[in-house]
């Protein structure tokens, strides 16, 4: 599918990756916090959903779940990608359909944590682009240069 800036997407390939994957951590263009879905669950302790910062290495990324997750082994199955697009377009082409059900399946709270994320998510994304358009940090504007 092309989108918003032309790029091509592999829904399909998507899907596959928000049915299977154990953690999945999906980077954005413009702000540097990523979406953290756990979706492993124990009796007592759900999936987790949360906004967490980036990290230089998938090794850093499984010391963060230690301290964050201790109750869980190493996940079999870690994912991450980048979304070329903004957050809105995700959201708007309801692209993590796949793992909203599959969490609702384990979890009845998953919902309105997702919304909220996602909401918030949708509030970065703004604030970077405001950001962006009075060339504050990290971003510079043309007529500031040089």
């Amino acid at each position: 599918m092309l989108t918003e800036n032309g790029l091509e997407i592999d829904l399909n390939a998507v899907n596959d990756v928000l049915q299977r994957a154990d953690v999945l951590t999906i980077g954005f263009t413009v702000f540097p916090e990523r979406l953290l879905v756990d979706a492993r669950t124990l009796p007592d302790a759900g999936p987790l959903i949360a906004i967490v910062g980036p990290v230089a290495s998938v090794q850093e990324r499984y010391l963060w779940l230690g301290k964050h997750r201790s109750q869980f082994p190493a996940p079999e199955a870690f994912s991450f990608f980048m979304w070329p697009h903004t957050v809105r377009n995700m959201v708007e082409r309801n692209v993590l359909r796949v793992l909203r059900d599959r969490l609702r399946s384990v979890s009845s709270e998953s919902d309105e944590v997702l919304e909220k994320t996602l909401a918030r998510l949708l509030s970065l994304e703004e604030q970077a682009f405001r950001s962006a358009i009075r060339g504050d940090e990290p971003w510079q504007a043309l007529w500031q240069a040089g």
